[in-house]
């Protein structure tokens, strides 16, 4: 696969000046404490979220599919994206891409022509 990103999330002040990579077959995350990758078999699904603060002002407590998470930024406090994954200790990742709808446009894009070229035999 490239090494080159097919999706690259810019640093701000949101994300903790961290970056967030969508390559072809993975995801990869720039964080604080090092980098974090997520193969893309691991993915089970991504959606864009509202702030957890906002949610509470409205009475949702999202308990709803409730998972333990990891925040990599400012994630309860703006606009995010989940992403849950079927492996691993850590099954719930939530962040805040420069643009959390492309971010996760572009990572679905991404994921289905990889689930195409799995299910056709392609490497």
């Amino acid at each position: 696969m490239s090494d080159t990103p097919i999706y690259t999330s810019g640093s701000t002040v949101k994300s903790l000046w961290q970056e967030y990579r969508i390559y072809d077959d993975r995801v990869e995350f720039d964080t604080l404490f090092g980098r974090m990758t997520v193969p893309f078999d691991h993915v089970e699904q991504v959606v864009v979220s509202e702030s957890e603060v906002e949610g509470l002002f409205k009475g949702d407590l999202h308990l709803k599919n409730f998972r333990p998470a990891l925040k990599l930024d400012w994630a309860n406090f703006v606009e995010h994206v989940v992403l849950d994954k079927g492996e691993g200790r850590v099954r719930r990742l939530l962040f805040t891409p420069d643009d959390p709808e492309a971010f996760k446009s572009a990572l679905e894009d991404a994921l289905a022509r990889y689930r195409e070229r799995r299910a056709g035999g392609g490497a």
